[in-house]
């Protein structure tokens, strides 16, 4: 299998920032996907571009208690960041992903919570996913895999 990263991706509201350790290149953007109407739902654009891209625009971190409530806009989210960040554009690599929510949630997240941005980042090609709680990482440290001993 090939393999990538570690793919570090950094959530909140307003801002989804996801870095490849190892080349460095980054996707930051608002965590907005533009959805046609129903019933044929597909995507018009991704980030800053679906405000002006007519549809429906959903982000999945913006419902007042949940963290993510749109399982599979954030799956897509992630897939064209994973993409974006890939040093491979024709046979992209399975990347590894630390997930980092830097958002201060009250009581950490929840078990659902956990699992759904695990399956969201398998579901979007990641072969193995690790939650980062606590301060941010460098990359030094990410590609010391140092992120393994205190992820959740």
């Amino acid at each position: 299998m090939l393999t990538g990263g570690p793919f570090y991706v950094r959530l909140s509201r307003d801002k989804i920032n996801v870095t490849n350790s190892k080349s460095g290149s980054s996707f930051i953007d608002e965590p907005i996907v533009a959805i046609s109407e129903p019933p044929n739902r597909t995507i018009l654009a991704i980030g800053s571009k679906a405000r002006i891209a007519g549809g429906v625009s959903i982000n999945p971190f913006s419902h007042p208690r949940l963290f993510v409530y749109e399982f599979e806009v954030l799956e897509k989210l992630l897939q064209h960041a994973f993409s974006v960040v890939s040093n491979s554009r024709v046979l992209a690599p399975a990347p590894m992903v630390v997930i980092h929510v830097v958002e201060k949630l009250e009581g950490g997240l929840t078990d659902i919570e956990k699992r759904v941005l695990r399956e969201a980042a398998f579901s979007a090609g990641a072969y193995d996913v690790k939650l980062w709680e606590g301060p941010e990482l460098t990359n030094q440290q990410l590609q010391a895999g140092e992120y393994g001993r205190r992820a959740i």
